[in-house]
């Protein structure tokens, strides 16, 4: 790991600085932006780190590869704080987003596709496989039918952005699964078709680096649960206001007097909740901005596990969904929202 950020900063320090200001770039959208870029900038240090471990790619690696490695995460941190700011200006909802999303991917798929048959062979960076890693032809003849498949996807997604959000979320998975599957699909029959290859002998792993590798790999498990898991809230009552104090994502606090309208959505009545914008998902919560088709941009602050949930609608048209863990738990916050605000659907 040393000698992986003794490399970046001796001949990589330009790149380094210029791709952490691009990946930050979106923060200067408000402080909505902030946390977002903050992590883009964490994982793109962590990627560096990760592939310049490898003294293969300190040594002998494309320099077009490289080069990729700097720009995906600031071009990732651009994509998707620019289309978070659309949606948040007030873009056509969860449409708006897809397609920008579709374009963007898209044509970072082109981008990558087009660079991959010039990876060099390594243990972080391209199709690595049993099969690949073994032989260099056959990790050259991967790469090249990679890059085509990938390149060939690409221009799929941004096909796609013609189709609506949900359409072209299927399509984004079935890319994503032929980009990885297809060509390790290859790569082994490739083994099967030229077995008189000669095999290249395996660089022996210094424990150091097996070390850093095990740290990293712990510290990105723990991260991965606790995103997956964290996240709560408590309704706090005051006098002419409520607040929403969430643990995980930013409080909510709405004036009573802004309140149009309180109704109580059960299961059956509660809509898709779309694209999330700006926020915190997943298997526990969604709370923050969140778009989709029959409200266009809203405010959700739900638990996953109830699937009832309240509608408050302010003066001015604006949507917020709130809820509880239960529905017992999610009835007695409707009623006491109904009986503090005196509106009801």
């Amino acid at each position: 790991m040393k000698k992986a950020i003794q490399t970046i900063l001796a001949e990589h320090k330009g790149k380094l600085l210029a791709s952490s200001l691009v990946t930050l770039l979106p923060a200067l959208a408000g402080r909505w932006m902030m946390w977002e870029s903050l992590a883009l900038l964490a994982a793109h240090w962590l990627v560096l780190l990760v592939v310049f471990s490898d003294r293969r790619n300190r040594k002998g690696q494309s320099r077009k590869a490289v080069g990729l490695v700097f720009w995906v995460m600031p071009f990732t941190s651009l994509l998707t704080g620019g289309a978070a700011a659309l949606l948040a200006r007030g873009a056509d909802g969860a449409g708006a987003f897809s397609a920008a999303m579709a374009l963007g991917f898209g044509a970072l798929f082109v981008a990558v596709g087009n660079y991959m048959p010039k990876f060099r062979q390594n243990s972080f960076m391209g199709i690595r496989v049993p099969w690949t890693l073994a032989s260099e032809a056959n990790w050259n003849a991967t790469h090249r039918f990679g890059g085509k498949v990938w390149v060939a996807g690409g221009f799929v997604c941004m096909a796609g952005a013609l189709l609506p959000a949900q359409a072209m979320g299927v399509v984004f998975l079935a890319v994503l699964a032929a980009a990885a599957l297809l060509p390790i699909g290859y790569a082994w029959r490739y083994s099967k078709t030229h077995p008189q290859e000669e095999k290249a002998p395996a660089a022996p792993v210094p424990p150091a680096q097996k070390r850093a590798a095990w740290l990293l790999a712990a510290a990105v498990a723990v991260a991965a649960v606790w995103t997956l898991l964290m996240g709560g809230a408590e309704m706090q009552y005051g006098e002419t206001s409520f607040t929403v104090a969430a643990s995980g994502w930013e409080d909510l606090t709405v004036p009573y007097a802004d309140i149009a309208a309180v109704d109580y959505l059960p299961a059956g009545e509660a809509p898709d909740g779309g694209i999330r914008t700006y926020g915190l998902g997943n298997l526990r919560v969604s709370f923050g901005q969140f778009s989709n088709d029959a409200y266009g941009p809203y405010t959700r602050y739900t638990y996953r596990s109830c699937p009832d949930c309240v509608r408050l609608t302010t003066t001015d048209g604006a949507t917020i969904l709130l809820n509880a863990p239960d529905q017992p738990a999610t009835r007695a916050l409707y009623e006491e929202l109904a009986a503090k605000t005196g509106k009801t659907g």
